[in-house]
């Protein structure tokens, strides 16, 4: 089998021969230290030999080389660099006249798809094809900014679900667009909770955020596409309602927040793919070798059984990674996820 075929057959819930892995980012300083001269992510993923690929919208039209410290986005973000990215500091949404005036991305420039377009190309058919995109909360709370957004929910409602619908809407284009020119997945990256637990009551989430999560989930399935929900966090309290929405997978199943993935293999195990949850912090770029190593024998054993596993880090390959680290975590997946599974191995 080849990386497009074992990650669908996971997402399908089905043993491919062995388990797949793939990241949605690895760090530049990660990529260099294990093939100096990388070129770019597209190149590492080849040379790792990585199952899946991610594809994403540009941060900013027309940008040449590095992109500068501040910036404003498509949707009108005002972003600013930080150590390791940029983080949102002003939206453009500062009350409901606004959105009279308000343009967001337009899911009809093809500038949007240019990196998808050349991961396409590249990798379609040999490797599984994600594309990033979000269905509702994140970006609301960037035009609005998150304490104003989260207040809106409970003073504002009205404007809560004008800012919902506008973000919701125009992600459903943009995802449709990506699946028609290739993509065989969309990733869903809205983080929904703390390490401690949701941002939101489940019945305000219930209210506010899940109509636009469904409707997201179902327009990229009947285009024919894979669901996949990244959230952070601690999120079990909404996962009933989350898997009920109908995704194919459930990303990253975060150990330092408290998600167990046995806990997640065995209530949900039947009816999603779960893509994680190697500890991307003191784990992935503190901890020896032989820790990486019986990490990843230890999620391949509570979560691997039966299929429906793509083994990932618990977020992302960041910059404080240890390139060493990382690369162990690769060999002990394809040491020991193959299948069938050898469970005195793993044991």
């Amino acid at each position: 089998m080849n990386g497009h075929e074992r990650i669908k057959a996971a997402l399908e819930l089905r043993e491919p021969d062995m388990i797949p892995s793939m990241e949605w980012s690895i760090a530049p300083n990660v990529r260099e230290a294990l093939f100096p001269g990388c070129a770019d992510e597209l190149e590492f993923v080849e040379k790792m030999g990585l199952d899946g690929v991610s594809a994403k919208m540009p941060a900013q039209l027309g940008a040449v080389g590095a992109l500068p410290d501040r910036f404003t986005n498509q949707w009108g973000v005002v972003m600013a660099r930080t150590a390791e990215d940029y983080a949102p500091v002003d939206g453009p949404i500062k009350s409901a006249a606004d959105l009279k005036t308000y343009s967001p991305p337009d899911p009809d420039n093809e500038e949007n798809y240019e990196g998808l377009r050349e991961t396409v190309a590249r990798f379609k058919g040999e490797k599984f094809i994600m594309w990033h995109a979000r269905a509702e909360f994140m970006t609301a709370c960037e035009m609005r900014g998150m304490a104003d957004f989260l207040m809106d929910l409970m003073t504002d409602p009205e404007l809560a679900h004008a800012v919902l619908r506008v973000v919701n809407e125009t992600y459903c284009r943009l995802a449709v667009r990506a699946i028609e020119q290739g993509a065989d997945g969309i990733m869903l990256g809205d983080d929904w909770a703390y390490n401690s637990g949701p941002f939101m009551s489940p019945a305000l989430f219930e209210e506010f955020i899940l109509p636009y999560f469904q409707n997201m989930v179902r327009t990229c399935k009947e285009a024919g596409g894979y669901v996949v929900k990244h959230c952070d966090g601690y999120v079990l309290p909404l996962m009933d309602m989350v898997v009920d929405a109908g995704i194919d997978g459930m990303n990253p199943i975060e150990p330092a927040a408290g998600m167990d993935i046995a806990i997640m293999k065995k209530k949900y195990g039947e009816r999603i793919c779960l893509l994680g949850n190697i500890d991307c912090g003191d784990t992935l770029s503190n901890a020896p070798v032989s820790r990486v190593v019986a990490e990843v024998k230890e999620a391949i054993r509570q979560a691997a059984p039966g299929g429906g596993y793509v083994l990932m880090s618990s977020n992302s390959i960041h910059s404080s990674v240890r390139p060493e680290n990382y690369k162990a975590m690769i060999d002990a997946t394809r040491e020991f996820g193959q299948y069938p599974l050898d469970m005195t191995a793993l044991a």
